[in-house]
């Protein structure tokens, strides 16, 4: 299974073959004449379905999903061509400092930060880590280079048709929205009864952020001592013997942030000294939540049991439940209606583009 910066690469700048290309394979569709080869198509959706083995496996063994899977592939494929051909109708450029920018925002969003320790690499090895994937993916740096550029044109021709489109939301829609948002985070979704499923997600998503940064709220750390499932007393016993003999070393002075790190069985916190961030009510088991929720700003808590083990919960800081105020939310609902109303333009854009042009798809057999 490939890694989740092979995701980014594959399917964020997927792409169809360059006009040159000889057609010595099966295409999967042709937009105003020009072949989308299916070794093209089976990368994309390779990288897609693998994202989605890690997010939702289910949802792989369900037939209806993945069918309509592979037709989302394939859509995405002839959209970028239609708005590649746009470009080159409207003789977008792309400069080389564009497109060199375009290739370190890749490498800092996606290759800077090593994914096992936490740690900020060097230059050299952010660029050695981008050669590896891009290896990986059996491509040159020139391809690339070329994968960049073309998704640069594609978002400056997009840019150049919304522009002129774009509004920004007046006062009363924007206060409007506060209300709605208002009754989606107190419980009721009536509001999104109706909407397109894109749109009903982002309202969900976004009310649900603010429920999430406005409810009670602890940022904690905790050490785990790891018990398996069904394990025996005596394996238990041990355990939390070693609990507590962490938590008398924490109470005689050692850093917990060291402690964690060198003692931690919750690898993925271990890294970052046993920081979980903020956690809510109802997001973890009874005991655990009840203790971090008690517990004053810097306090330890004794051995801890849940299913996974023992735990010594650290408390790092506190927020109090906060009520919805319309004058600290304006920018971000004003943010949120912009991205909203943008995807609305682009769907119709893309449309519009679709509509003159020639496609045929031939969907290929699973």
């Amino acid at each position: 299974m490939r890694s989740s910066n092979s995701l980014l690469l594959s399917a964020a700048l997927a792409l169809s073959v360059p006009a040159g290309a000889a057609v010595l394979e099966d295409v999967v569709a042709r937009v105003n004449g020009k072949p989308l080869l299916l070794s093209e198509y089976k990368k994309n959706l390779r990288s897609v379905i693998d994202n989605y083995q890690k997010a939702m496996p289910e949802l792989t063994k369900e037939p209806a999903a993945m069918k309509e899977l592979r037709g989302k592939v394939l859509d995405q494929m002839v959209d970028d061509e239609v708005l590649a051909q746009e470009a080159e109708k409207k003789a977008i450029k792309v400069s080389a400092r564009e497109v060199e920018r375009g290739i370190n925002e890749v490498q800092e969003r996606s290759f800077r930060t090593d994914p096992e320790t936490g740690e900020r690499r060097e230059d050299k090895a952010v660029e050695a880590a981008l050669k590896l994937e891009l290896d990986g993916e059996g491509m040159t740096w020139d391809q690339f280079s070329e994968r960049i550029k073309r998704q640069i044109l594609i978002r400056k021709t997009v840019e150049l048709e919304l522009q002129a489109r774009m509004k920004e939301a007046d006062e009363k829609r924007i206060k409007s929205t506060f209300e709605t948002f208002k009754t989606i985070v107190s419980g009721s979704t009536d509001s999104l009864k109706g909407l397109p499923e894109n749109e009903s997600s982002a309202w969900g998503a976004f009310a649900m952020r603010l429920r999430d940064t406005h409810s009670e709220r602890v940022r904690v750390s905790h050490v785990l001592v790891k018990v398996s499932a069904g394990a025996a007393m005596t394996e238990k016993t041990k355990a939390l013997d070693k609990a507590k003999a962490l938590k008398k070393k924490l109470d005689d002075g050692a850093d917990f942030y060291e402690v964690a790190k060198d003692n931690s069985d919750d690898q993925e916190s271990a890294a970052r000294g046993g920081d979980m961030g903020w956690i809510l009510r109802g997001w973890m088991p009874e005991n655990f939540e009840k203790t971090a929720f008690s517990l004053g700003v810097g306090e330890t808590s004794e051995p801890v049991e849940s299913d996974f083990g023992y735990h010594l919960v650290r408390v790092q800081e506190k927020k109090a439940k906060e009520t919805l105020n319309l004058e600290k939310l304006k920018m971000p609902i004003k943010e949120f209606l912009y991205n909203l109303d943008y995807q609305k333009e682009l769907v119709a854009f893309v449309k519009r583009i679709r509509e003159r042009s020639t496609i045929e798809v031939k969907l290929p057999p699973e």
